[in-house]
């Protein structure tokens, strides 16, 4: 069986390409510009571009399950490629906000990749995280220049996810079986709060890390409205189960994350 992993400079792509190499598993790894991409021994470059639709068929010859990024453009050419080359399952990494109203531009982004793999005659399976823990690697240059983040809404309660975990996610739906038709939401294992991400990262790389409030008018020159009126108006409260539900693995917590990635800060 081969496994087509489109995204492959992504964070989670990674993840799941190496996951599956090590699980003996044939990987063709797509992206748009295959030569730039760093690939673990034994995965193959692919040229993929879902606009493109002359890009697909041949990336796809022999391939039964693929693992989807979620293509906002195109989506429909590889559909249509996917059926006609007999691709067996679709993984798709979607979104928690695709859960949510159409009013939301970022549910309508996700959900717009989601309708289109249901009205085909694709066997599939949506992995849904919330917040990922990698959000965190935007506050690096600070850190590193200043030992200072600056924050808005630093005490909200956040529950990121590991990029291990929702590849784990997505590797168990391609390798295992019952996991077509399912729409897997998958949260963070604890709350906690921006400003205790922080504080985890500086343990991590040992050194004291100072949070300042931002502004919202000063936060909305870099951030998306949405992600911040999500930030305002958060609770600690559970919005699906962990990645443990699909794996039977216990979820990584923020705290191995931060240890995970203390070179990204120091």
């Amino acid at each position: 069986m081969t496994v087509l992993v489109t995204g492959a400079r992504g964070s989670i792509a990674r993840n799941v390409i190496a996951q599956l190499i090590l699980a003996g598993t044939p990987v063709r790894a797509a992206s748009r510009n295959p030569v730039a991409v760093e690939l673990p021994g034994g995965a193959l470059p692919a040229l993929v571009d879902f606009t493109a639709p002359e890009t697909l068929a041949p990336a796809l010859e022999g391939v039964e399950k693929v693992f989807l990024y979620a293509a906002h453009e195109g989506i429909e050419h590889f559909t249509a490629a996917a059926e006609a080359s007999g691709v067996k399952h679709v993984v798709l990494l979607s979104s928690a906000a695709a859960q949510g109203d159409d009013d939301n531009p970022i549910a309508k982004m996700h959900r717009d990749v989601e309708r289109p793999l249901e009205a085909s005659g694709l066997p599939f399976t949506f992995v849904r995280p919330a917040t990922f823990a990698t959000n965190a690697l935007w506050w690096a240059e600070s850190i590193r220049n200043e030992h200072l983040v600056r924050l808005p809404y630093p005490d909200s309660p956040v529950n990121p996810i590991h990029e291990r975990d929702i590849a784990e996610v997505a590797v168990t739906a391609l390798l295992g079986s019952g996991h077509e038709g399912k729409k897997y939401l998958v949260d963070g294992p604890g709350h906690l709060t921006q400003r205790e991400q922080v504080a985890l990262i500086g343990k991590a790389i040992g050194r004291e890390i100072t949070v300042e409030e931002l502004p919202r008018a000063a936060a909305e020159r870099f951030m998306p409205g949405p992600l911040l009126d999500m930030l305002a108006g958060a609770k600690a409260e559970a919005l699906g189960p962990t990645a443990e539900a699909v794996t039977g693995r216990p979820a990584r917590t923020f705290a191995q994350w931060a240890v995970d990635h203390a070179a990204d800060f120091r």
